[in-house]
């Protein structure tokens, strides 16, 4: 049996290693996008081989395609060629190649994930109506949009796709094995930004961009704020597994991955993820404790030093926070936000209820040559009140408000924002569940770890979404997508029932209750 079992194991990865090889030679081969050399000169056509051994495998293990494809989500912006000027990201390519595949396959009547339309709802429950309207109000977005071409591609790389993803997932992924594996590609792709960010560090310094008066890392973003965004939604899977896991082999391997993502985020110097992670970390430790009282003690004493510390440190801590990555006029970035969300809350002033068009921001915000010219915009170049300059004059191309609930809102209008924010109550009540149900059961410390990282990782996207874009980004929205993917496969693992969320579960109890006869008369209550 043991013999079976590691023929098994090593048959898994000798399966997994081609799918990731023939992939990643289809993107470098004739992609001048990355730049390495030779590779990239070579003509485009010598890589379509790789993507047929990409397919053949994808063919032979979809579920292992599916989980995988998250190594290639920070790779957006470097995209390859498919046909004459058509370019796509890798995530993309190969999402549409697991769809043909599950196409042929169902067809081919080899399908084994068929599921009837019931089966589908029962798997997304309540999350189907907010997912339905966002889907929707994004779609109408494009129509109403000043941009109908930007809108559009936005729609398909920031919704479509990810949607389709996570539909792709709830089919496809049923077991552990299949979200260990997915929530590992999600470990591996911050890895590798991290080391890819380190070497930047260590042998292109000349290479650094100089971002507030800072030079900081961006690996292959253009910002180095965006690794920390997605770090955000990957990092605190990390912690759970260093903290929350009861094996010594996965708490060092745990170790192994975090260290570099943490000296990465350093170096970003992105005071958002350094507090969201933060963040996270407390989460993932307070989730990880069992014992109630040592809970209370810990929250309470953590609160004290806190408390302390504010009081003596309060200027430094004031200084720190506003006089950081400041401008050469002397303006922080905080500053900077702080008008553009009022730029944001004059604009939905106007176009509250369908929003002003996926990706549409810059053609209404500022004067730039991206969207062209425009009769009226709103950014606000100099305090109405001081006539002091608020440093935007400074920055006319940024695309987005610096926050994800006013971001949303301004790209799809107020339906689209109700949806999304349902999405987030709905997935922390399903987590509320999944713990007390994962608290009863025996053997379910691996979900368990599983779970508490993916509710820290996507308070820690929240926190930083505060004053940064943490959503409607392709490699973000994505990962979005995902955490919600895995959570609603571990509710299937643990057992969870849908009846047992409020208000469903009143519900519930109320048709059992009127289901049942009546008692006979004389009979004893």
């Amino acid at each position: 049996m043991r013999i079976g079992l590691t023929s098994s194991f090593w048959h898994d990865r000798l399966v997994e290693s081609g799918l990731i090889l023939s992939l990643a030679l289809y993107y470098v081969v004739g992609n001048q996008h990355t730049m390495i050399g030779y590779l990239a000169r070579l003509n485009p056509l010598l890589s379509l081989p790789f993507l047929l051994v990409f397919t053949v495998l994808c063919w032979y293990r979809l579920s292992f395609a599916v989980a995988l494809l998250p190594l290639w989500l920070p790779y957006y912006l470097l995209q390859k060629v498919v046909v004459s000027h058509y370019a796509f990201s890798m995530a993309e390519i190969t999402l549409w190649t697991c769809i043909a595949v599950a196409t042929l396959q169902l067809f081919w009547g080899r399908w084994s994930y068929r599921l009837f339309w019931s089966q589908v709802r029962e798997h997304l429950g309540p999350f189907t109506l907010p997912i339905v309207v966002f889907f929707v109000m994004a779609a109408v977005s494009v129509i109403i949009a000043y941009a109908h071409n930007t809108a559009l591609r936005a729609f398909r790389e920031e919704v479509l796709d990810p949607l389709l993803y996570l539909g792709l997932v709830l089919l496809c992924l049923r077991r552990r094995e299949d979200v260990l594996r997915l929530l590992s590609a999600l470990l591996g792709s911050a890895l590798l930004v991290a080391l890819l960010g380190m070497a930047q560090y260590f042998f292109f310094k000349n290479m650094l961009v100089l971002e507030d008066g800072v030079r900081r890392v961006h690996a292959v973003y253009g910002s180095a704020n965006s690794i920390g965004l997605f770090f955000d939604y990957i990092l605190p899977i990390g912690f759970a597994l260093l903290i929350a896991a009861i094996s010594w082999r996965d708490r060092v391997l745990a170790a192994v991955v975090c260290l570099p993502l943490l000296f990465v985020l350093y170096l970003t110097q992105s005071r958002g993820a350094w507090l969201a992670n933060a963040v996270g970390l407390l989460f993932v430790v307070a989730f990880s404790l069992r014992d109630r009282k040592r809970l209370l003690i810990g929250g309470v004493a953590a609160l004290i030093v806190l408390a302390v510390a504010l009081f003596f440190f309060h200027d430094r801590v004031i200084d720190f926070v506003l006089q950081s990555h400041v401008s050469k006029h002397g303006i922080s970035t905080v500053t900077k936000r702080l008008y553009l969300w009022h730029t944001a809350l004059n604009m939905i002033h106007d176009s509250p209820w369908l929003g002003y068009g996926m990706d549409n921001w810059l053609c209404h915000y500022s004067k730039n040559a991206i969207c062209g010219a425009h009769t009226f915009h709103y950014w606000i170049v100099t305090d109405p009140i001081t006539g002091k300059p608020t440093g935007l004059l400074d920055e006319p191309t940024l695309s987005h408000p610096h926050n994800i609930f006013l971001h949303v809102w301004v790209s799809i209008g107020l339906f689209g924002l109700l949806a999304f924010m349902a999405i987030i109550i709905l997935f922390y009540a399903l987590f509320a569940q999944i713990m007390k149900q994962l608290a009863r059961v025996e053997g379910g410390e691996q979900l368990r770890w599983m779970a508490i990282g993916i509710g820290a990782a996507m308070l820690t996207a929240l926190v930083q979404g505060q004053v940064d874009s943490a959503f409607l980004e392709q490699d973000l929205a994505f990962c979005f997508w995902t955490l919600v993917a895995a959570l609603l496969i571990l509710r299937q693992l643990s057992d969870v029932a849908w009846q047992t969320m409020l208000p469903w579960k009143c519900l519930r109890q109320a048709d059992l209750t009127s289901s049942q006869p009546p008692a006979p008369v004389g009979a004893e209550a």
